[in-house]
């Protein structure tokens, strides 16, 4: 039964949520360096085990999570097809009790590791207090959903002492953050393959040119690593087009669904964008930074407008790619960086204009 727990909740848990703790993993280990990201992990250990006002606000982020798995797993359990969870009452308390418990640590695991190593880092620096509450606040966490659970699954003959209302990020869902929902959930496999091959080559270029940065090694990278994301403009278009056939018929002008790829694209490269200026900035000048991560933003959209041109498919899309990844490289050596967004910006912009509503008559 430890299996089927293991496969229905916390299996499926990790599955639903792979976009929301990728965007976490991103946030907190992918912006800085290696040797940073670690200090700066170590001095919020060593402030959670030295200060009670760090601890405080710790253990109200683990209880928020916390209450996450809990409305969670309360929504599975209470699922139809479910249902033959409540065989459980069969094992026993204290059986069900060691099942659920297991279940809620395994539901726990990020925090309870990162809360393990808290406390390692604590007792190294000879705080004793405060590791040993926080370490006790991880066993009521888990303690006490598990109770809530048993609540809830001895339910059939008891009234639940406990009711958790239904929780969930980001729920409702705008149109103009579609395309982010979908690369989290739909394409989260992908989506991270390419950010952690993007924020890898960024780090080898940090530790290559630890003094001194050339303004034109930076131009070339960066326009690889845009090269790189050209897959997505390919599925962002499709997923339009082919899963959201309905908004075609939405009054929603043509500007505002070119917007909705120019939004995307500047959350998606706000890794890159975080990780230059927290890395870079002493060597690069800020509004370099902006104008390759604006480039960035208009190349992706130029990309995008190529989907909707008539008899667009994946060979001519590649040979499209591969040209303008050389033509931004002479711009970008001759020109101001800012030049070449614009330039690319109104291209990308006049040719979604033409081709967008043409698109759909020949398809038809």
């Amino acid at each position: 039964m430890s299996d089927v727990l293991d496969k229905i909740i916390a299996g499926k848990f990790y599955k639903i949520n792979a976009g929301f703790f990728l965007l976490f993993f991103i946030l907190f280990f992918g912006i800085l360096n290696g040797k940073e990201t670690i200090d700066l992990h170590h001095a919020f250990m060593s402030a959670i085990s030295s200060s009670f006002h760090y601890t405080i606000i710790a253990m109200v982020i683990w209880a928020l999570y916390n209450f996450k798995c809990i409305s969670f797993t309360i929504k599975e359990i209470n699922k139809e097809e479910n249902s033959f969870l409540f065989n459980l009452q069969a094992l026993g308390n204290w059986g069900q009790y060691y099942l659920l418990l297991k279940c809620q640590a395994a539901l726990f695991a990020p925090l309870l590791l990162y809360a393990f190593i808290t406390v390692v880092v604590g007792l190294r620096e000879h705080h004793y207090l405060l590791p040993a509450i926080f370490m006790i606040y991880q066993a009521l966490m888990c303690g006490i959903a598990a109770i809530i659970y048993f609540n809830q699954l001895n339910s059939t003959w008891k009234k639940p002492a406990v009711h958790i209302p239904s929780f969930e990020l980001f729920h409702k869902k705008s149109f103009s953050f579609y395309l982010l929902h979908y690369s989290l959930y739909s394409r989260k496999g992908t989506f991270a393959g390419i950010k952690f091959f993007s924020l890898l080559l960024l780090q080898i270029m940090v530790l290559a040119n630890r003094e001194k940065v050339s303004k034109e090694a930076v131009c070339v990278l960066i326009t690889f690593l845009i090269s790189a994301h050209s897959l997505l403009p390919m599925y962002y278009v499709q997923f339009m087009e082919q899963g959201l056939t309905f908004s075609r018929n939405l009054p929603i002008p043509v500007m505002k669904r070119f917007s909705v790829y120019a939004l995307t694209y500047a959350v998606i490269f706000l890794p890159e964008l975080l990780f230059l200026f927290f890395n870079e900035r002493d060597i690069m000048p800020v509004q370099l930074i902006l104008s390759l991560y604006a480039v960035a933003i208009s190349q992706m959209a130029l990309y995008t407008s190529f989907q909707y041109i008539k008899g667009m498919n994946t060979e001519r899309y590649t040979t499209f790619v591969f040209v303008i990844f050389f033509a931004t490289l002479l711009l970008l050596a001759s020109s101001s960086p800012w030049f070449v967004f614009v330039a690319e910006g109104v291209v990308a912009v006049g040719v979604f204009r033409l081709r967008y509503w043409r698109y759909a008559v020949e398809k038809e």
